[in-house]
């Protein structure tokens, strides 16, 4: 099997522009992006609307500029929805161990205890492993500051207090191991959302946040679940093939949408203007723009009342 050799920042150069056909019209340049970003994340990240299928080479008049345009576009995104996932996070980590303090008590006895969580095989193994990593919290060796604090102080860590250290993904795991009275109180904060359907929710946003955290490539991205179909699907007039909607599924403006149910109206608000604008700052955005999964319509997210969400928190 041929390997790929190592290649200096000038046989790069050499290599893009004489066999792939790159324009390069500034070479010391081109050397410093390439030092910023590597090769494969700027080249293999975001070479492939650019290139002839056919010949695999870039298409005629194609500029290194375009290629690291798209790259900055994606960066720019990335940290704005990172942002907003961020804060998506931090209400549901705050509903979760709100609702479950509520029914089980704070006590660190009450969320170490299998028995209030689901029985089912698949549920007790997850929640073993949940138990396991939140018990290796609890000691005064924990990196985190508060923890030490309470468990020195009082012996025991309440629920609303360990919560802070799990991942949304630690998070959306314990959501789908709790009995139905606690997710439906926790679907309450977001609207009439059904217990199943923020399940996924949590799902896919762990994806996209992950994809962000971890500097990937996110204009298109997909995740392997997708969102169930919403009200705010045929709010949008989505058009749909075969029966499913075509977009707002399991691609960017799923995410968006996820964003529209979670945050409150001003933040929402925020993070569309922040969304605007990077639009606008990257033109190139009406290039990938169907491949993000919006549809021509996209900007009625913004106004459009979303009537199952936005309950009084």
């Amino acid at each position: 099997m041929n390997r790929k050799r190592f290649l200096t920042y000038d046989e790069q150069i050499s290599f893009l522009s004489e066999q792939k056909q790159l324009i390069i019209e500034d070479q010391e340049y081109a050397k410093r992006i390439l030092f910023q970003t590597g090769y494969f994340a700027l080249v293999n990240g975001y070479k492939r609307i650019f290139k002839n299928p056919q010949t695999n080479k870039f298409q005629v008049g194609v500029r290194f500029e375009d290629v690291y345009g798209l790259y900055c576009f994606d960066r720019n995104l990335r940290s704005i929805l990172l942002k907003y996932i961020l804060i998506c996070e931090q209400t549901i980590k705050s509903s979760l161990s709100y609702h479950f303090c509520q029914i089980y008590g704070e006590d660190q006895k009450a969320y170490l205890n299998p028995i209030n969580y689901l029985q089912s095989e698949n549920h007790s193994r997850i929640i073993k492993k949940l138990i396991q990593k939140m018990s290796a919290q609890l000691n005064e060796n924990s990196s985190y500051y508060y923890i030490r604090h309470y468990v020195k102080r009082y012996q025991s860590v309440p629920f609303w207090v360990l919560v802070n250290t799990l991942t949304l993904g630690q998070v959306s795991k314990m959501y789908s191991c709790q009995k139905s009275r606690v997710k439906i109180q926790i679907c309450k904060d977001f609207g009439e959302i059904r217990e199943n359907e923020l399940e996924r929710m949590l799902s896919i946003m762990t994806k996209f946040r992950n994809v962000c955290a971890h500097n990937d490539r996110l204009f298109n991205f997909k995740t392997q679940d997708a969102l169930p179909d919403l009200l705010i699907h045929q709010m949008l007039q989505i058009p749909r093939r075969l029966g499913r909607y075509c977009c707002g599924k399991e691609d960017l403006f799923a995410q968006v949408i996820i964003l529209k149910i979670f945050l409150q109206e001003e933040d929402f608000a925020l993070f569309y203007t922040e969304l605007k604008q990077c639009f606008g700052k990257h033109p190139i955005y009406e290039t990938v723009l169907y491949k993000m999964g919006f549809p021509e319509n996209w900007k009625k997210i913004a106004v459009e009342k979303y009537e199952n969400h936005k309950e009084t928190l």
